[in-house]
């Protein structure tokens, strides 16, 4: 389980690398092709407009997969956390069902111990008894 939100997080974080990379990477072709190009001021400014265009469109597919891959980890975390639940809750109760079990055993090994005392105290009484008894 560990694992896999690791792996998630990291593809995560490789997204969003990835997009900066490819942002910048626009940019700096942007910037290249305006200083090396001989168009006029007209056709750089449709070149600018058409290449912001296409790197608005280019983000918001990448922003709509990282949303998707977003809820992906949501719901894979929800899965996990009520499947640590389920696993807690099943130990925390079979814990519970052998502590009790044990207080039980050592409940009934303190009532059969005192009961074994008193019948020997009894039987000693009642030797005591029977051996004054025979010597007055």
């Amino acid at each position: 389980m560990r694992d896999e939100y690791n792996e998630n997080e990291e593809s995560g974080s490789g997204l969003a690398s990835s997009i900066s990379a490819f942002l910048l990477g626009l940019g700096v072709g942007v910037g290249v092709s305006l200083l090396l190009t001989p168009r006029s001021g007209e056709e750089n400014r449709q070149l600018i407009a058409d290449k912001a265009r296409e790197g608005v469109d280019r983000a918001s597919l990448a922003l709509g997969e990282l949303k998707d891959q977003v809820q992906v980890g949501i719901a894979n975390a929800g899965d996990a956390a009520q499947d640590l639940k389920d696993r807690v809750g099943g130990t925390v109760a079979d814990l519970k069902d052998r502590v009790s079990g044990a207080v039980r055993a050592g409940q009934e090994a303190y009532q059969e111990e005192l009961r074994r005392s008193e019948a020997e105290q009894q039987a000693e009484a009642s030797t005591r008894a029977a051996t004054s008894g025979s010597a007055s």
